[in-house]
């Protein structure tokens, strides 16, 4: 504030009456009234703080304003005003944000942040069913920030996935501040200071240094009853009672047939006369008691009161310390009484203010009606008050509620602008899995819009001039992330140098995307699946060195055997370790001479019937000749392959149908052993004779054999009188 004296008129535009003063205020804090002015509405052109009839509210402030002039000698153009605190919509909003996890986080996008909640918070609001109007956003205040979920003072400098913030936007209806700047351009007024009429009230009656009080103050005019609680330092509530004097003068006229505004004289003298007199609509004279009019009006009182209590208790959760009573309405006999009982305070608890402490007052503002209009003014005085601006943007023209620090950026959300767009969506990441873990490459950062200002450019803080012409461009997005496969590998690969087919291959890892073999120089696409290893086996140093794993793997046979289906799997090559034949998945190391050579896939029938198989083919019975277990093959068994018969060496082809079928019972004799023993089947010396044990017994060379017998064999000199065992 400079240091000459600031002078404001203020205009209360209330249901019942227009109130207008120009107060001086001295940088000092003294005020002094230069000029007041009360008129009253003709008729009901304002009902419940709401402006119905332009033209009629228009004609009342015009006369407001030529009386001013004409006292003070001067043209009023500028005034302050206030809203009717029942038009205050208030709105708590929580929006989130994914942000690049890759950059610190600025005041640009904590900014922009905000302002989108308000825009979301505004959306909500003209979306809502139960209201339908447009809305001016006239404040806000942040409750929380948030960062991947969690409460943080500050998120500037830190870095995150997802940002948010909780706030709370308060708005007015655009229908109640369009009403009112009609008034106001009829009246050649324009609106320099908009505050709200509860808020301005309490700058008078309750100024910061009470609010510290638990404290209730309730605005009782025409058609509405505000409500503000304080405690702790600060205003912590706002409501709103449809109930007020207009009340009492309705059920007034109910019961003595009086036109309204004879029955809002008659209410008035209430407390002045003790008898009144007044003509009813048949024209006849009437004078009644002020005791009897009182006491007849009782109940309708009483429900007031009760509903202003309860709306007290409902916000403060409890009786406050003291009740301040403001406005005509507060006027109405007994009311403040029927309060006391309520809110269960002494009656002294609960009183009616006026506009007593300035210079110059008026007796029209002595009372509690001009407790409004004073704190209008005062409230004009300060500098983070709400002014009606009109600024251009990008060519159109925009209509704000601007404070002492409002900036481009209120004037683009007043726009209705996105400010997601205006920052630049940074480049589309690429996301990828490397050995079954995320690894995320961040694309480049966008090029936010350019914005300028009366021609200078400018940023969203940039403080926002009176008539400001802003001009916004198009921001531009950035590249996508782009990588190659060795972007997401160690940057120190293991290998090995081998011997293949004698010339020295070196072999590095094992590399694979999606599945199929990719070198280092591969490009990555998002969601790609890289997977790497060192070359251990074989089988990882024919892949490395470019063979297929279908090229590796075997090939299926299908054949029936005996009538069940079978799977035979038959490899066609063979691989050499330093010479050895060798498997897939032996170890390979530094120096190994590794071959591969392609062979014709061949599977005969006797690897076909390894094992138990091979058994269904023959018949085996096992002896011991001379201690020595011999194995006995023999029988008639029938080997079909597609009805021709063959032998176990015959080569199995896919979709073959292979039938083995049984002889006659194989039944080994003893002379059967000598295929399989080696024993010296001719005399060792002349008239030596062989001599045949089966299982200590004589036998001869056609005895039966049977699994497990025990056979001697042996040569005996012929004049031995005696067997030998």
């Amino acid at each position: 504030m400079g240091t000459e004296p600031k002078t404001i008129f203020a205009l209360d535009t209330g249901t019942r009456s227009v109130v207008g003063l120009v107060l001086q205020i001295d940088p000092e804090g003294s005020n002094k009234v230069l000029a007041a002015v009360k008129e009253e509405h003709r008729g009901r052109a304002m009902l419940d703080g709401q402006i119905h009839d332009v033209n009629q509210v228009a004609e009342v402030v015009i006369k407001v304003k030529q009386q001013l002039e004409k006292k003070l000698g001067c043209t009023l153009e500028k005034v302050a005003v206030a809203a009717a605190g029942r038009a205050l919509i208030t709105m708590r909003e929580r929006f989130e944000r994914n942000i690049s996890p890759w950059y610190e986080i600025k005041d640009e996008e904590v900014r922009s942040l905000e302002l989108e909640a308000i825009r979301a918070a505004q959306q909500s609001l003209a979306q809502s069913k139960e209201r339908k109007d447009n809305y001016y956003c006239v404040g806000y205040s942040v409750v929380a920030y948030f960062l991947d979920g969690e409460a943080i003072g500050n998120p500037v400098g830190h870095r995150g996935k997802l940002l948010g913030v909780d706030l709370i936007a308060t708005f007015l209806p655009q229908i109640v501040v369009d009403s009112l700047i009609a008034v106001l351009e009829r009246a050649g007024l324009e609106i320099e200071v908009l505050t709200l009429e509860p808020i301005a009230a309490l700058e008078y009656i309750i100024p910061p240094t009470m609010r510290q009080l638990n404290l209730a103050l309730v605005d009782i005019g025409a058609g509405t009853s505000d409500i503000a609680i304080t405690a702790g330092g600060s205003v912590i509530a706002y409501s709103m009672v449809p109930l007020a004097g207009d009340e009492v003068t309705e059920k007034l006229c109910s019961l003595y047939l009086l036109d309204f505004m004879v029955g809002e004289q008659v209410k008035r003298k209430l407390r002045e006369k003790q008898f009144i007199s007044f003509k009813d609509i048949l024209g006849a004279r009437q004078k009644v008691s002020s005791e009897e009019i009182i006491a007849s009006l009782r109940e309708t009182i009483k429900e007031i009161a009760r509903r202003i209590g309860e709306a007290i208790l409902e916000l403060n959760q409890c009786s406050p310390q003291a009740v301040i009573c403001i406005g005509g309405g507060s006027l109405t006999p007994c009311l403040t009484e029927e309060l006391a009982l309520i809110l269960s305070l002494p009656r002294q608890r609960v009183a009616v203010r006026g506009s007593e402490g300035v210079a110059g007052l008026r007796p029209i503002l002595a009372g509690p009606e001009g407790v409004t209009p004073l704190g209008i003014a005062m409230m004009a005085a300060r500098p983070q008050v709400l002014g009606l601006s009109q600024v251009q943007v990008n060519g159109k023209s925009v209509r704000l509620f601007r404070g002492a620090n409002a900036t481009v950026a209120d004037a683009l959300l007043a726009a209705g602008m996105g400010f997601t767009e205006l920052l630049g969506k940074p480049g589309l990441p690429l996301t990828v899995e490397v050995n079954g873990k995320i690894h995320v490459i961040k694309g480049k950062m966008g090029k936010p819009a350019e914005i300028s200002l009366n021609g200078a450019p400018a940023s969203l803080d940039t403080p926002l001039p009176l008539n400001a012409v802003i001009n916004v461009g198009e921001s531009e997005p950035g590249p996508d992330a782009a990588a190659l496969v060795k972007d997401v590998l160690p940057s120190e690969l293991p290998s090995i140098t081998i011997r293949y087919h004698e010339i020295p291959k070196t072999l590095g890892p094992l590399i694979l995307l999606n599945g199929q073999p990719a070198t280092l120089d591969t490009p990555l696409a998002d969601h790609d699946r890289v997977s790497w290893r060192a070359i251990k086996t074989i089988f990882d140093a024919l892949l490395a060195l470019g063979f297929s794993e279908s090229q590796l793997l075997p090939v299926v046979l299908k054949i029936t055997l005996n009538g069940e289906t079978r799977e035979i799997a038959c490899f066609s090559y063979m691989i050499f370790k330093n010479h050895d034949l060798a498997r897939l998945e032996d170890e390979i190391d530094d120096g190994d001479r590794l071959v591969y050579n392609p062979s014709p896939v061949l599977c005969r029938i006797k690897d076909l019937l390894k094992g138990e198989s091979y058994k269904s083919a023959q018949e085996e019975i096992s002896v011991f000749v001379n201690g020595e277990c011999i194995t006995l093959t023999g029988g008639s068994k029938h080997i079909l392959k597609n009805g021709r018969e063959v032998n176990l060496e015959e080569v199995v082809e896919d979709g073959d149908e292979i039938t083995i079928s049984s002889g006659p019972f194989y039944k080994p004799i003893l002379a059967d052993i000598f295929k399989y023993v080696s024993f010296e089947q001719r005399p060792p010396y002349p008239g030596a004779r062989l001599i045949m044990l089966l299982n200590g017994q004589q036998a001869q060379f056609t005895t039966p054999l049977k699994n497990g017998d025990k056979i001697r064999l042996y040569w005996k000199e012929k004049d031995n009188s005696k067997d030998s065992d």
